[in-house]
C-alpha cells in the first residue's frame, strides 16, 4: 500500500497504452483541515472541480456541509448538472 497526499505526486497523465487502467483509492479528509484550507499545496496535478460532495462521515454517513465545499468549486462544473454522483453511476449500470 502507498500512502501519500493527493496534492503531491499525483499527476494525471494520458493513457496511451490501448489497455484499460484501473486504480483503487481509499481517500479520507479531515473536516477541520478542509474547513480551514489547511494542507499541502496542490502543485503537480491538473485535476478540476472537487469530489468533496461524495465524502461521507463514517459515524453517521452525513455529507460535508455545502458551505465548506463551495470554497473548493473552481468554476469547471458551471453549467453541468452533476456535482454529486452518489450511487447514480452504480444505479445506471444495473439498468
Amino acid at each position: 500500500m502507498i500512502v501519500f497526499a493527493g496534492a503531491q505526486l499525483h499527476e494525471t497523465v494520458p493513457n496511451t497504452t490501448g489497455m484499460a487502467r484501473y486504480s483503487i483509492d481509499f481517500r479520507t479528509v479531515h473536516i477541520d483541515d478542509i474547513a480551514t484550507r489547511r494542507g499541502a499545496q496542490n502543485i503537480d496535478s491538473r485535476c478540476t472541480g472537487t469530489t468533496l460532495r461524495d465524502y461521507l462521515r463514517a459515524s453517521d454517513l452525513s455529507h460535508i456541509p455545502e458551505e465548506i465545499i463551495v470554497g473548493y468549486d473552481d468554476g469547471t462544473a458551471d453549467g453541468k448538472e452533476v456535482l454529486y454522483f452518489g450511487d447514480r453511476l452504480a444505479q445506471e449500470a444495473r439498468h
